[in-house]
């Protein structure tokens, strides 16, 4: 029984410090995360945003990007963004459409926060 009991503590101890290095990652992970939202900018006040993207090949594409007055035209290549043209914010804005529906990112943070919050409302009664 000895060297059962042996054997029970050591996978007790396996598991549990498998658990904490595990925990320590994901506060690391999070920890991250957060510094480079705040590094980047992750406000929602954005003034560069990608307009429209059209694939042309294994990596590459034409981008429309708007910059504030602005909206360039880049080249993109897996090792280069080449800018081809630039125009007038105006111009442009009558051929975009107006309601794109939105990247799958926000989106999804979106439901996360409203099945959190129907979590959180159950658990309160």
């Amino acid at each position: 029984m000895n060297a059962g009991s042996d054997i029970l503590t050591a996978g007790v101890k396996m598991v549990a410090s498998m658990g904490v290095v595990l925990t320590l990652i994901a506060v690391m992970l999070y920890g991250i995360r957060k510094l480079t939202r705040q590094r980047m900018g992750g406000g929602s006040g954005k003034s560069i945003r990608v307009l429209e993207n059209h694939y042309l090949g294994v990596k590459k594409s034409i981008c429309l990007v708007g910059v504030p007055g602005k909206v360039l035209v880049l080249g993109v290549t897996g090792d280069r963004i080449s800018l081809l043209d630039t125009l007038d914010e105006t111009s442009i804005s009558d051929r975009l459409p107006e309601n794109t529906p939105p990247s799958f990112g926000p989106m999804f943070a979106e439901r996360l926060k409203r099945f959190g919050r129907g979590r959180m409302g159950k658990d309160d009664r």
